[in-house]
């Protein structure tokens, strides 16, 4: 039973978990792109896209299974940890397997990175069952425990390593180091909701499966708009280019972790609480919404603005390419993101099929993208994602969910009227800034303060105005 006390620790403790442990990952980032190279980022993504492509294809949406399910029984619980043991053993020999294809077309050390991401990947596939009981009871406290030890860990490892000139195999051993710790710790925390007994029910695991193999089509099509993109890049542009997205996307995407995880990691579990009572589902979407996106559009549209400034200062000037990528990535981010909490509304409802439109059309446009630009740099192909992405897929899945949940127009889009107001604000200061800096420095420092106290003020108003909100 989620109830309002354990849904607020949960809040907390995922927002601690989620600042903590980006912090950490941030100063590794930061760090150790001083020290690597694009080429060095853009090898170990190679494996990791693969990788990551494959824990998709055999996770089947298992988590998704397990946390969306009303009822959850010992035997269910049973079927699901002897599969992924098996599921796990199978990731791996994939991994070698692709690792051993590497090295005969002599590409060494992606064959090498792809050969400890197995080990990594195996790990991870275990991990689902735990961390989803988890999760579906909204344990947060433990899940954050162990997630800001295991990045510890990882900057303990990298760090040093880095610094005695170990290159890329410091990320490299990182990785596999902090995976091993990860488990570890996750095994200990959740030991007692793990079975002592392994049993496998074939009718039961491939009749929840049929929920999942829908979630994981549709993480599937998703995943090209990130892994297949990035191999797609590294094919027609080089591995350079591919570190530089990798390292625009990271730092993006860093960003949308600490906005994102505090939020989405708990409301698949609290969507799926009420996904029998429209208005208490209805409600919990507009208030995701709200929070959201009052905080995600200012911050990315700051940052895309921004990013010239900051990133020679923080990367150094061998990371200046990243400049423009990061501008468009974080611009699309502030208006695709809007609709995160669609797709997990959808899969608290079990209705994943449906969705998967949405998720085709993102894939489509993906792969026109890279190929139709292949030819021309990598702004172009970003730009060929982008525009199509906002412009086709956003309608579309308004119009998705107003068929699926019912939801109208206006009860999907009157949450975001507050946070595009707040962030037509911000990039209207920020621009007004840029241009006072350029011709009075003082002027511009007075004026920034003034308006940064300001828009602290609006942005307090509005964040509390909510609770006397009454959407229609």
């Amino acid at each position: 039973m989620l109830t309002p006390q354990k849904i607020k620790s949960a809040t907390i403790w995922s927002i601690v978990e989620t600042i903590s442990a980006t912090g950490l990952g941030v100063l590794s980032i930061l760090f150790l792109a001083k020290i690597l190279t694009p080429e060095d980022y853009g090898q170990i993504a190679t494996a990791q896209f693969i990788s990551g492509f494959i824990q998709i294809i055999l996770s089947l949406g298992l988590s998704e299974v397990i946390i969306q399910k009303k009822g959850l029984h010992k035997n269910e619980i049973q079927t699901f940890w002897t599969a992924t043991i098996g599921i796990s053993l199978l990731a791996l020999l994939i991994c070698i397997v692709i690792s051993f294809i590497f090295k005969t077309n002599n590409q060494l050390i992606i064959s090498k990175i792809l050969f400890f991401e197995g080990f990594n990947l195996a790990l991870g596939m275990l991990s689902i069952v735990p961390t989803a009981l988890m999760m579906r009871n909204l344990e947060m406290k433990s899940f954050a425990f162990r997630n800001i030890l295991s990045r510890l860990v990882f900057f303990i490892v990298a760090i040093p390593l880095a610094l005695n000139s170990f290159g890329l195999w410091s990320i490299v051993y990182a990785n596999i180091v902090q995976a091993s710790v990860s488990f570890i710790l996750l095994y200990s925390i959740t030991s007692k909701l793990i079975p002592r007994q392994l049993s496998f029910d074939k009718t039961l695991y491939f009749n929840s499966m049929k929920f999942g193999f829908f979630i994981m089509l549709e993480n599937l099509l998703w995943s090209f708009l990130s892994r297949v993109l990035g191999l797609l890049i590294a094919a027609f542009h080089g591995t350079t280019a591919l570190g530089l997205y990798n390292m625009a996307t990271k730092l993006t995407d860093t960003i949308l972790a600490v906005l994102n995880s505090a939020i989405t990691r708990i409301t698949l579990p609290i969507f799926s609480s009420v996904q029998d009572n429209k208005e208490k589902l209805l409600f919990a979407f507009q208030a995701s919404t709200y929070y959201f996106n009052l905080l995600s559009m200012p911050v990315f549209l700051g940052m895309a603005l921004t990013a010239s400034y900051w990133v020679p200062l923080i990367l150094g000037e061998k990371w200046s390419g990243v400049v423009p990528f990061i501008q468009i990535i974080s611009t699309m981010y502030a208006v695709m993101h809007s609709r995160i909490f669609v797709g997990i509304a959808i899969k608290a409802l079990g209705r994943s099929k449906e969705f998967l439109y949405l998720s085709f059309v993102a894939a489509i446009i993906t792969i026109i993208a890279a190929l139709s630009t292949k030819n021309t740099n990598l702004n172009t192909t970003l730009l060929a994602l982008a525009i199509p992405r906002v412009l086709i897929t956003i309608p579309l899945g308004i119009y998705l969910m107003k068929n699926i949940s019912t939801f109208s127009i206006i009860e999907q889009l009157v949450p975001l009227k507050m946070p595009v107001l707040l962030a037509t604000l911000v990039a209207t200061n920020v621009l007004f800034i840029q241009y006072l800096y350029k011709t009075d420095f003082l002027l511009s420092l007075l004026i920034q303060l003034c308006s940064s106290i300001v828009i602290f003020l609006v942005f307090s108003f509005v964040l509390f105005k909510f609770n006397r909100l009454k959407w229609k």
